[in-house]
């Protein structure tokens, strides 16, 4: 567990860098990493419901024990109980905010209903994709970019994220309604449709912790051609990954204790009253490139924890070659995009168009004070992008006990070969990654599930099918 130091201390955990520092004409790596082999713990998928489109998440609320609830993507919290419900089953809806969202359009669009947590007393809190509105200023606007070598005149923010705060309008069954009942704490602007990661959750430590991307496109620099084939604005000179002055890139921690407005800064925050880069107070961690899910150790709740700031574990998507697992600590830059996984990432140019990128990794360097290594990494041999997962503290599969299980969305890009994976739990260390499978997938792993007992879920979504929550069994 982290211990907590003075916010001076924490102050100067961050450095921020600019360039890749190596070779001024470097050499791609081409197969960075060995590749993932088949583990010595295997599990079973259980299907336990269907219904369902695109489930991003399963999480659980105070007072429901049997009760887990699904983010569906496509707009609804969906309850569902682990003990009752049969994959034909109807979930109830327990949240509706379709009204509002941009996207998802289609199974590659990134936008949509992305996060959910349940606080203690049972306010739910919300991150949604909704549209971006000149008349209203966000709380955290993109800032000017600055000359470069392409026109940016007349570009605006593909959509805005946006946190919201719901009080349950009954509580037997649990139900949140309507819109209008709900409160805005944040909207950020965003450039791009894609890396909006969009995880939330509570830590042990009663905050909030929200997982926000670099802003989309490719390589965190403007100018490249974005999938809609204009050029990408909105991620400064140096990177949104590197700039610790939006919340783009970074993993942010607030209070939402009843009565702040909008919300309150942590006094314990590594930036909470110290700004030597212009950190925004909210900055818990910077440097990624698309922490799209992430979690804590069920462990790390425990009344001896309450002092200490906890660590999360966050698999951060990779650009052309390297996915990896950070455990992610206050104050700490994980890299993006100075580095993908433990190697330094050039950029390059802008030859290649749309979802290609030049980006590449070329050097693989010892341990370096301004980053922090991820603890697993794996190549693009062997998936796409990573979905992060839990540390597993469940009973039906003791052999898996303590060990982080996590996974990627799809062997080849969007072929419907999810792989499910699992690395030690230890948050220090470089661990082996493992395959729980004995070969990939049928299916696309989009999230994962825990709930109350701690057993795991897979999450997935079977392409002109449905979605379907999976229950890992022994």
């Amino acid at each position: 567990m982290y211990t907590a130091m003075t916010t001076l201390a924490l102050a100067t955990a961050v450095t921020l860098a600019t360039t890749p520092a190596g070779a001024s004409d470097p050499d791609p790596i081409g197969d960075p990493l060995p590749d993932v082999e088949t583990g010595p713990v295997q599990v079973g998928l259980q299907t336990v419901s269907s219904d369902v489109v695109a489930p991003l998440a399963g999480i659980t609320a105070p007072g429901q024990p049997q009760m887990m609830y699904i983010v569906d993507q496509v707009g609804q919290l969906k309850e569902l109980n682990v003990a009752t419900t049969r994959p034909g089953d109807v979930l109830r809806t327990v949240l509706d905010v379709s009204s509002v969202l941009v996207g998802p359009l289609d199974p590659k669009d990134e936008r949509g209903f992305l996060g959910a947590a349940f606080a203690g007393d049972g306010r739910l809190f919300t991150y949604t994709s909704e549209a971006f509105d000149p008349a209203s200023p966000a709380t955290f606007p993109l800032p000017a970019d600055p000359p470069g070598p392409c026109d940016l005149t007349g570009v605006v923010p593909d959509h805005r994220s946006v946190i919201r705060e719901w009080e349950p309008t009954s509580t037997s069954p649990l139900t949140y309604e309507p819109l209008a009942s709900s409160r805005i704490l944040m909207t950020v602007d965003q450039p791009q449709s894609n890396h909006n990661a969009g995880d939330m959750h509570f830590g042990p430590d009663g905050m909030l912790y929200i997982a926000f991307g670099d802003g989309g496109g490719a390589d965190d620099q403007n100018c490249q051609e974005n999938f809609d084939g204009n050029p990408m604005f909105g991620h400064g000179a140096k990177g949104n990954g590197q700039n610790p002055t939006n919340p783009l890139g970074d993993i942010l921690r607030i209070d939402v204790a009843p009565g702040l407005t909008p919300y309150g800064i942590p006094a314990n925050n590594p930036f909470a009253t110290s700004h030597p880069n212009g950190e925004i107070p909210e900055l818990f961690a910077m440097g990624f490139r698309n922490p799209f899910r992430f979690s804590f150790d069920a462990a790390d709740y425990t009344p001896a924890n309450a002092a200490t700031l906890p660590q999360a574990w966050v698999g951060d998507v990779g650009q052309n070659d390297v996915e990896e697992v950070d455990v992610v600590a206050a104050g700490r830059n994980y890299g993006w995009r100075v580095r993908e996984g433990s190697f330094l990432f050039d950029p390059d140019g802008f030859d290649l168009k749309g979802s290609r990128s030049d980006g590449f990794v070329f050097a693989r360097t010892a341990s370096d004070p301004v980053f922090t290594d991820p603890v697993a990494q794996y190549d693009h041999d062997d998936g796409t992008a990573i979905i992060g997962g839990y540390v597993y503290r469940g009973a039906s599969i003791p052999a898996l006990r303590g060990q982080y299980v996590f996974g990627d969305t799809s062997r080849r890009l969007n072929n419907a070969h999810g792989r499910l994976f699992a690395t030690s739990g230890a948050k220090t260390g470089r661990h082996t990654v493992v395959e729980l499978t004995d070969g990939p997938l049928d299916v696309q792993l989009i999230g994962f599930g825990q709930d109350h007992d701690k057993e795991l879920y897979a999450l997935v979504f079977e392409p002109g099918v449905s979605g379907h929550v999976m229950r890992l069994t022994d």
